[in-house]
Protein backbone atom coordinates (compact mmCIF):
# COMPACT_ATOMS: atom_id res chain seq x y z
CA UNK A 1 0.00 0.00 0.00
CA UNK A 2 2.81 2.45 1.26
CA UNK A 3 4.71 1.50 -2.61
CA UNK A 4 1.71 2.46 -4.62
CA UNK A 5 0.97 5.52 -2.46
CA UNK A 6 4.64 6.46 -3.06
CA UNK A 7 4.38 5.44 -6.71
CA UNK A 8 1.32 7.40 -7.33
CA UNK A 9 2.44 10.81 -5.08
CA UNK A 10 5.81 10.90 -7.81
CA UNK A 11 3.63 10.67 -10.87
CA UNK A 12 1.34 13.24 -9.60
CA UNK A 13 4.32 15.19 -8.46
CA UNK A 14 5.60 15.13 -12.10
CA UNK A 15 2.21 16.37 -13.61
CA UNK A 16 1.78 19.22 -11.06
CA UNK A 17 5.06 20.52 -11.74
CA UNK A 18 5.06 20.37 -15.39
CA UNK A 19 1.34 22.13 -15.36
CA UNK A 20 2.75 24.75 -12.90
CA UNK A 21 5.98 25.76 -14.71
CA UNK A 22 5.19 24.59 -18.38
CA UNK A 23 1.03 25.65 -19.36
CA UNK A 24 0.44 28.85 -20.81
CA UNK A 25 -1.65 30.87 -18.40
CA UNK A 26 -4.57 31.33 -20.48
CA UNK A 27 -4.76 27.84 -20.39
CA UNK A 28 -3.72 26.75 -16.93
CA UNK A 29 -7.06 29.05 -15.87
CA UNK A 30 -9.26 27.05 -17.38
CA UNK A 31 -7.58 23.96 -17.15
CA UNK A 32 -7.44 24.22 -13.25
CA UNK A 33 -10.95 24.87 -13.38
CA UNK A 34 -11.82 21.85 -15.45
CA UNK A 35 -10.00 19.87 -12.28
CA UNK A 36 -11.93 22.14 -9.35
CA UNK A 37 -15.24 20.70 -11.75
CA UNK A 38 -14.18 17.48 -11.24
CA UNK A 39 -13.82 18.24 -7.61
CA UNK A 40 -17.19 19.35 -7.79
CA UNK A 41 -18.53 16.03 -8.93
CA UNK A 42 -16.67 14.79 -6.06
CA UNK A 43 -18.41 16.52 -3.58
CA UNK A 44 -21.66 15.93 -5.01
CA UNK A 45 -21.11 12.53 -3.30
CA UNK A 46 -20.24 14.24 -0.37
CA UNK A 47 -23.41 16.62 -0.56
CA UNK A 48 -25.49 13.25 -0.94
CA UNK A 49 -26.46 14.06 -4.37
CA UNK A 50 -28.38 10.88 -5.40
CA UNK A 51 -28.45 11.73 -9.32
CA UNK A 52 -25.72 10.77 -11.91
CA UNK A 53 -27.48 13.93 -13.92
CA UNK A 54 -27.85 16.32 -10.81
CA UNK A 55 -24.09 15.33 -9.60
CA UNK A 56 -22.65 16.34 -13.37
CA UNK A 57 -24.98 19.58 -13.33
CA UNK A 58 -23.74 20.21 -9.66
CA UNK A 59 -20.35 19.86 -11.43
CA UNK A 60 -21.15 22.22 -14.36
CA UNK A 61 -22.44 24.83 -12.40
CA UNK A 62 -19.44 25.33 -10.20
CA UNK A 63 -17.59 25.92 -13.09
CA UNK A 64 -20.21 28.20 -14.63
CA UNK A 65 -20.24 30.26 -11.29
CA UNK A 66 -16.81 30.35 -11.10
CA UNK A 67 -15.86 31.34 -14.24
CA UNK A 68 -18.57 34.15 -14.14
CA UNK A 69 -16.91 35.23 -10.98
CA UNK A 70 -13.59 35.59 -13.21
CA UNK A 71 -14.81 37.25 -16.01
CA UNK A 72 -17.31 39.33 -14.92
CA UNK A 73 -17.15 40.46 -11.68
CA UNK A 74 -13.10 39.75 -11.11
CA UNK A 75 -12.92 41.04 -14.95
CA UNK A 76 -9.95 38.75 -15.36
CA UNK A 77 -8.15 41.31 -12.94
CA UNK A 78 -6.29 39.33 -10.18
CA UNK A 79 -3.37 41.68 -8.92
CA UNK A 80 -2.54 45.66 -8.77
CA UNK A 81 0.55 46.70 -10.09
CA UNK A 82 1.97 47.01 -6.74
CA UNK A 83 1.85 43.10 -6.29
CA UNK A 84 -1.27 43.47 -4.29
CA UNK A 85 -4.67 41.95 -4.88
CA UNK A 86 -7.01 43.72 -6.36
CA UNK A 87 -9.98 44.92 -3.89
CA UNK A 88 -12.16 42.63 -5.29
CA UNK A 89 -10.12 39.71 -5.34
CA UNK A 90 -8.90 39.88 -1.85
CA UNK A 91 -12.34 40.54 -0.34
CA UNK A 92 -13.15 36.74 -1.95
CA UNK A 93 -9.93 35.79 -0.75
CA UNK A 94 -11.46 37.37 3.04
CA UNK A 95 -14.67 36.01 2.43
CA UNK A 96 -12.81 32.53 2.20
CA UNK A 97 -11.33 33.05 5.06
CA UNK A 98 -14.56 33.60 6.79
CA UNK A 99 -15.95 30.59 5.99
CA UNK A 100 -12.50 28.38 6.66
CA UNK A 101 -13.18 30.10 10.15
CA UNK A 102 -16.96 28.62 10.42
CA UNK A 103 -15.59 25.79 8.37
CA UNK A 104 -13.80 25.11 11.22
CA UNK A 105 -15.73 25.84 14.15
CA UNK A 106 -18.37 23.13 12.82
CA UNK A 107 -15.10 20.47 12.74
CA UNK A 108 -14.25 21.34 16.59
CA UNK A 109 -17.98 21.32 17.99
CA UNK A 110 -18.56 17.95 15.86
CA UNK A 111 -21.22 16.11 16.44
CA UNK A 112 -23.17 18.54 17.90
CA UNK A 113 -23.48 21.17 15.33
CA UNK A 114 -24.33 18.63 12.69
CA UNK A 115 -27.99 19.00 12.49
CA UNK A 116 -27.65 22.12 10.83
CA UNK A 117 -25.81 20.62 8.13
CA UNK A 118 -26.10 16.68 8.63
CA UNK A 119 -27.88 14.93 5.50
CA UNK A 120 -28.99 18.30 3.95
CA UNK A 121 -28.30 18.04 0.52
CA UNK A 122 -28.84 22.29 -0.32
CA UNK A 123 -26.51 23.20 2.85
CA UNK A 124 -23.60 20.93 1.98
CA UNK A 125 -23.88 21.69 -1.75
CA UNK A 126 -22.95 25.30 -0.72
CA UNK A 127 -20.41 24.17 1.20
CA UNK A 128 -18.47 22.71 -2.16
CA UNK A 129 -18.98 26.14 -3.47
CA UNK A 130 -17.91 27.70 -0.45
CA UNK A 131 -14.64 25.59 -0.40
CA UNK A 132 -13.90 24.99 -4.48
CA UNK A 133 -14.78 28.42 -6.05
CA UNK A 134 -12.20 30.45 -3.97
CA UNK A 135 -9.80 27.99 -3.94
CA UNK A 136 -9.64 27.78 -7.71
CA UNK A 137 -8.99 31.15 -7.82
CA UNK A 138 -6.70 31.37 -5.10
CA UNK A 139 -4.80 28.93 -7.98
CA UNK A 140 -5.29 30.82 -10.24
CA UNK A 141 -4.41 34.09 -8.15
CA UNK A 142 -1.01 32.12 -6.95
CA UNK A 143 0.04 31.21 -10.76
CA UNK A 144 -0.45 34.79 -12.42
CA UNK A 145 1.47 36.72 -9.50
CA UNK A 146 4.34 38.72 -11.25
CA UNK A 147 3.81 37.04 -14.25
CA UNK A 148 4.34 39.75 -16.77
CA UNK A 149 7.70 39.86 -15.31
CA UNK A 150 8.61 36.59 -14.99
CA UNK A 151 6.76 33.64 -15.74
CA UNK A 152 7.51 31.24 -13.23
CA UNK A 153 7.00 33.45 -10.44
CA UNK A 154 3.82 32.47 -9.77
CA UNK A 155 4.85 28.66 -9.77
CA UNK A 156 7.09 29.18 -7.75
CA UNK A 157 4.75 31.01 -4.93
CA UNK A 158 2.51 28.38 -5.59
CA UNK A 159 4.67 25.37 -5.20
CA UNK A 160 5.56 26.83 -1.78
CA UNK A 161 2.07 26.71 -0.52
CA UNK A 162 1.87 23.48 -2.05
CA UNK A 163 5.06 22.42 -0.01
CA UNK A 164 3.44 24.22 3.21
CA UNK A 165 0.70 21.50 2.89
CA UNK A 166 2.78 18.52 1.74
CA UNK A 167 5.15 19.38 4.66
CA UNK A 168 2.10 19.40 7.48
CA UNK A 169 0.73 16.39 5.68
CA UNK A 170 4.19 14.83 5.62
CA UNK A 171 5.16 15.67 8.97
CA UNK A 172 1.80 13.94 10.34
CA UNK A 173 1.79 11.02 8.90
CA UNK A 174 5.36 10.43 9.74
CA UNK A 175 5.22 10.92 13.74
CA UNK A 176 1.37 9.92 13.91
CA UNK A 177 2.98 6.68 12.95
CA UNK A 178 6.29 7.20 15.03
CA UNK A 179 4.57 8.36 18.36
CA UNK A 180 0.95 8.46 17.80
CA UNK A 181 -1.04 7.94 20.96
CA UNK A 182 -3.37 10.61 21.88
CA UNK A 183 -6.24 10.89 19.36
CA UNK A 184 -7.00 14.71 18.22
CA UNK A 185 -9.99 14.13 16.90
CA UNK A 186 -11.83 10.84 17.34
CA UNK A 187 -14.86 12.05 16.14
CA UNK A 188 -14.36 13.56 12.71
CA UNK A 189 -10.85 11.45 11.93
CA UNK A 190 -9.83 8.48 14.45
CA UNK A 191 -6.99 7.99 12.92
CA UNK A 192 -5.21 11.80 13.63
CA UNK A 193 -3.09 12.20 16.31
CA UNK A 194 -2.24 15.35 18.52
CA UNK A 195 1.57 13.62 18.12
CA UNK A 196 1.07 13.89 14.38
CA UNK A 197 -0.65 17.09 14.35
CA UNK A 198 2.20 18.89 16.14
CA UNK A 199 4.83 16.74 14.42
CA UNK A 200 3.19 18.50 11.04
CA UNK A 201 3.64 22.22 12.46
CA UNK A 202 7.11 21.10 13.00
CA UNK A 203 7.43 19.98 9.57
CA UNK A 204 6.10 23.28 8.55
CA UNK A 205 8.63 25.53 10.41
CA UNK A 206 11.62 23.66 9.41
CA UNK A 207 10.24 24.04 5.76
CA UNK A 208 9.61 27.51 6.43
CA UNK A 209 13.05 28.17 8.44
CA UNK A 210 14.76 26.34 5.03
CA UNK A 211 13.20 28.55 2.62
CA UNK A 212 13.55 31.60 4.46
CA UNK A 213 17.31 30.90 5.05
CA UNK A 214 18.32 30.25 1.76
CA UNK A 215 16.76 33.09 0.48
CA UNK A 216 18.40 35.23 2.56
CA UNK A 217 15.61 37.00 3.96
CA UNK A 218 16.06 39.27 7.28
CA UNK A 219 16.11 37.93 10.63
CA UNK A 220 13.61 40.45 12.16
CA UNK A 221 10.87 39.48 9.68
CA UNK A 222 11.44 35.83 10.39
CA UNK A 223 8.91 35.84 13.54
CA UNK A 224 5.79 37.21 11.28
CA UNK A 225 6.51 35.01 8.47
CA UNK A 226 7.39 31.59 10.23
CA UNK A 227 3.70 32.55 12.43
CA UNK A 228 1.91 32.93 8.96
CA UNK A 229 2.95 30.16 7.52
CA UNK A 230 2.28 28.15 10.85
CA UNK A 231 -1.23 29.58 10.76
CA UNK A 232 -1.38 28.48 7.34
CA UNK A 233 -0.43 24.89 8.24
CA UNK A 234 -3.46 24.69 10.94
CA UNK A 235 -5.82 25.59 8.75
CA UNK A 236 -4.49 23.18 5.74
CA UNK A 237 -5.07 20.40 8.59
CA UNK A 238 -8.77 22.17 8.88
CA UNK A 239 -9.35 21.63 5.36
CA UNK A 240 -8.66 17.84 5.63
CA UNK A 241 -10.58 17.33 8.92
CA UNK A 242 -13.26 19.43 7.13
CA UNK A 243 -13.55 16.51 4.60
CA UNK A 244 -13.51 14.03 6.85
CA UNK A 245 -16.10 15.31 8.76
CA UNK A 246 -18.57 15.69 5.66
CA UNK A 247 -17.51 12.06 4.51
CA UNK A 248 -18.24 10.38 7.76
CA UNK A 249 -21.74 12.01 7.19
CA UNK A 250 -22.37 10.74 4.05
CA UNK A 251 -20.89 7.24 5.13
CA UNK A 252 -18.06 7.54 2.46
CA UNK A 253 -14.22 6.38 3.12
CA UNK A 254 -13.14 8.12 0.36
CA UNK A 255 -13.99 11.07 -2.11
CA UNK A 256 -13.14 9.07 -4.94
CA UNK A 257 -11.13 6.25 -6.61
CA UNK A 258 -9.26 8.03 -9.48
CA UNK A 259 -5.34 8.00 -8.14
CA UNK A 260 -4.88 4.58 -6.79
CA UNK A 261 -3.58 4.33 -2.73
CA UNK A 262 -5.11 7.97 -2.53
CA UNK A 263 -8.54 7.99 -3.28
CA UNK A 264 -10.35 11.19 -4.51
CA UNK A 265 -8.97 14.70 -6.08
CA UNK A 266 -10.98 15.96 -2.87
CA UNK A 267 -8.91 13.92 -0.56
CA UNK A 268 -5.58 15.23 -2.63
CA UNK A 269 -6.22 18.56 -2.33
CA UNK A 270 -8.79 19.22 0.70
CA UNK A 271 -5.54 20.66 2.55
CA UNK A 272 -4.85 23.53 -0.44
CA UNK A 273 -8.24 24.32 -0.55
CA UNK A 274 -8.17 26.18 3.21
CA UNK A 275 -4.38 27.09 2.88
CA UNK A 276 -4.65 29.38 -1.00
CA UNK A 277 -6.44 31.65 0.37
CA UNK A 278 -5.15 32.21 4.03
CA UNK A 279 -1.85 32.41 2.03
CA UNK A 280 -2.91 35.04 -0.38
CA UNK A 281 -4.65 37.52 2.58
CA UNK A 282 -1.12 37.29 4.60
CA UNK A 283 0.75 37.54 1.14
CA UNK A 284 -1.17 41.02 0.53
CA UNK A 285 -0.25 42.38 3.83
CA UNK A 286 3.31 40.86 5.10
CA UNK A 287 5.32 40.82 1.39
CA UNK A 288 7.09 43.73 0.68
Amino acid sequence: MLKQRITTAIVLGIMLLAILFYVPMEVFTWLALAIFGYGAYEWSKLAEIKSKVNQLVYSAGLMGVGGAIYLLYLDSSLWTLTGSLTEKNYNLMFVACIWWAISSVLVLIYPRGKRVWQHNCFVKSLFGYFTLIPAWLALVTLREWDHSINFNAGAWLALFVFSIVWAADVGAYFSGKRFGARKLMPNVSPGKTIEGFVGGIVAVVILTVSVLWSQNISLENWWVLITCCVVIGVISAFGDLSESMLKRDAGIKDSGSIFPGHGGLLDRIDSLTAAMPVFLVFFTHFYK
